[in-house]
C-alpha cells in the first residue's frame, strides 16, 4: 500500500512539472521570411513565407537540439518593451518571439541589431537549427494571427478627394 502511494505521488509530480509551451520564431529580411513552430515535442514546424506563398514543412528533431531549445524557453525573461528598433532606417534582420508557456504570453520583436542580445543569440541558433535539417513538406495549416499582429504592419490607405 505505502508503494502505490509512492507511485501516485511520482505520478502525481511529474505530471505536473512539466511546461507545455507553443512557440514561435518569426525572421525577416530581404532575403528570407519564414516561422518556425515548436511545442515541446520532438517536432519542428517550418513555416517559409518568401516569395508570398505559404508552405508548410516538418523536421523531426534529435534530442539534445530538443533539450536546448526546450533549456532556452525555460530560462529566457522577456523584457518588458515588445519591440526593439535601431534608430537609423534599415533593411537588417527582424525577429520576432512568441512564447506561450502554463497559461502565460510573452512577445518580442527586434530588429537591426536592437534588443537583447540573449534574443539574438537564440535566433541564430534557431536558424543554425532550421539551417541543419531537412524538412518534408505537409499540409498543415497553423494560425500565427498572433505572431503576425506584431510584426506585419498594415499602412491604411490614403483616401482620394
Amino acid at each position: 500500500m505505502r508503494n502505490l502511494a509512492l507511485i501516485l505521488i511520482l505520478v502525481f509530480a511529474g505530471c505536473q512539472s512539466r511546461k507545455d509551451s507553443d512557440f514561435t520564431f518569426y525572421k525577416w529580411s530581404i532575403h528570407e521570411s519564414y516561422y518556425l513552430k515548436f511545442n515541446s515535442t520532438d517536432t519542428l514546424y517550418y513555416i517559409n513565407t518568401y516569395p508570398f506563398e505559404e508552405k508548410t514543412s516538418y523536421t523531426i528533431l534529435n534530442s539534445g537540439e530538443k533539450e536546448k531549445i526546450q533549456k532556452v524557453l525555460d530560462s529566457i525573461s522577456f523584457p518588458k518593451e515588445k519591440t526593439s528598433f535601431s534608430r537609423s532606417v534599415d533593411d537588417g534582420v527582424t525577429y520576432a518571439f512568441n512564447l506561450k508557456q502554463n497559461k502565460k504570453s510573452n512577445k518580442l520583436k527586434i530588429h537591426a541589431g536592437a534588443g537583447p542580445n540573449q534574443f539574438w543569440k537564440f535566433g541564430k541558433s534557431l536558424e543554425e537549427v532550421k539551417n541543419n535539417h531537412k524538412f518534408i513538406e505537409i499540409k498543415k495549416v497553423f494560425n500565427l494571427s498572433e505572431i503576425d499582429s506584431m510584426v506585419m504592419v498594415y499602412v491604411k490607405p490614403i483616401e482620394k478627394k
